[in-house]
């Protein structure tokens, strides 16, 4: 594709970054479209603590995910819920259900109040009551397990030099608007291309806090890093599930089980969603100075960090001049080629999302969700999230939290 444009249309130069892309884009597509799930170990005997941070959240989607949890095929040995001081909820009646049934299961349970700390200091409350554990595993408030999740991410494991896994995160309210289904597809789709691939190599670069495990050690030897974490002298509240990945990855392998499943409320109104990217983006952006700064040179990782960055600024730059510059100031029209790109790279990328079965999605439901939201999901990408991801770097000093200042999210 990257040879047809080698007419008058395009300059030699942006010929060699065009094909410079496709060359990276393919090598990814390889590696994510060649991962596997890990199979063959009985993780029945493994101990698991599930580690649940709280805060203002809706009562009934609190019970729907630790319901999930009272299900799941390999239940957890331990579950620890830290409420970090909600001020727009009660929970009390989820409280004493949960540790209801919990005894009446076997399984080892605590609910904590504490005083608004922030989500690391309610994470690490809920990891020093697990009394034995050799995996911790962290979901969040609004996460509704699969019921193989927990058997499922145990798996990978087995192999000594796994230290953290990765599951997938899928939108449980993902048609409530059509932000949500394009946002879907796109979290969904990033998560099968670039994070299957790094997985083929053994160093997955962010977990999603709705479902992630770890080694207990991983915490336990790095509890004061975890929580005193400091950026241009302001302490990082964020960025807490990349920071636990960045600790594994210092330590061991870091993959994802394509086999293990949680659902999410994700944000359905555009306000809700710009606070969750900004915040993401500027979390993105210190733990890429991190892994620069602590990871080793030469390793996938830095690599992938690098290289990241590299192609974020030289996709951009070329945007800019095929798009703007050259229609506004040579009066040289736009390639239909250079239009067409990156529509097919998203298509290419975004087929990934029809290996995922669900329940309450048909097959033809899927391909049409690719067939028909793929353009729309490159456009978001190209004029917001992009965007959003540069403003997200020159804010990153700022620290709010920008989301759960109340409750955003409802069963619906």
């Amino acid at each position: 594709i990257a040879i047809t444009l080698a007419g008058e249309a395009l300059d030699t130069p942006l010929i060699w970054v065009f094909n410079g892309m496709f060359i990276v884009v393919s090598v990814t597509l390889i590696l994510a479209f060649s991962e596997r799930q890990v199979v063959g170990e009985n993780a029945s005997d493994r101990t698991i603590a599930v580690l649940i941070p709280l805060y203002n959240e809706d009562s009934e989607v609190v019970k729907t995910m630790i319901m999930a949890l009272f299900n799941q095929s390999k239940r957890p040995n331990e579950i620890h819920v830290v409420d970090d001081g909600s001020d727009q909820g009660d929970y009390a009646d989820v409280r004493s259900w949960f540790e209801r049934e919990a005894q009446n299961l076997g399984i080892v349970a605590s609910w904590a109040r504490t005083p608004n700390q922030g989500k690391r200091r309610a994470q690490v409350t809920a990891f020093k009551n697990i009394r034995s554990a050799e995996l911790f595993v962290t979901v969040d408030s609004d996460s509704v397990l699969d019921r193989e999740a927990i058997l499922q991410i145990c798996h990978p494991f087995r192999d000594a030099r796994v230290q953290s896994v990765a599951g997938i995160i899928l939108a449980l309210n993902n048609r409530t608007t059509f932000l949500a289904r394009v946002t879907n597809l796109i979290f969904v789709s990033q998560q099968l291309t670039d994070r299957s691939a790094m997985s083929r190599l053994g160093s997955v670069m962010v977990n999603s806090g709705g479902l992630a495990a770890y080694r207990y050690e991983i915490l336990a030897d790095n509890i004061d890093q975890y929580l005193s974490e400091t950026y241009l002298g302001r302490k990082v509240e964020f960025s807490d599930d990349s920071f636990l990945t960045l600790l594994a990855m210092l330590k061991g392998r870091t993959i994802q089980q394509p086999s293990a499943f949680a659902f999410a409320y994700m944000p359905d109104r555009f306000s809700h969603h710009y606070r969750q990217q900004i915040r993401w983006f500027r979390g993105s952006f210190i733990r890429g100075l991190w892994r620069v700064r602590f990871m080793p040179v030469g390793s996938w990782a830095f690599l992938r960090q690098l290289l990241g960055w590299i192609l974020l600024a030289v996709s951009s730059m070329v945007f800019v001049y095929i798009v703007l510059w050259r229609p506004l100031m040579d009066g040289i029209s736009i390639p239909p080629e250079a239009i067409l790109v990156p529509f097919l790279i998203g298509y290419v990328q975004n087929a990934r999302y029809i290996s995922i079965w669900r329940s309450d999605e048909s097959a033809v439901a899927r391909y049409l969700t690719v067939l028909l939201l793929s353009p729309f999901a490159t456009l978001w990408n190209i004029i917001f999230l992009r965007p959003m991801r540069l403003w997200g770097a020159l804010s990153s000093r700022k620290m709010g939290w920008n989301t759960r200042e109340r409750i955003e999210v409802t069963v619906k």
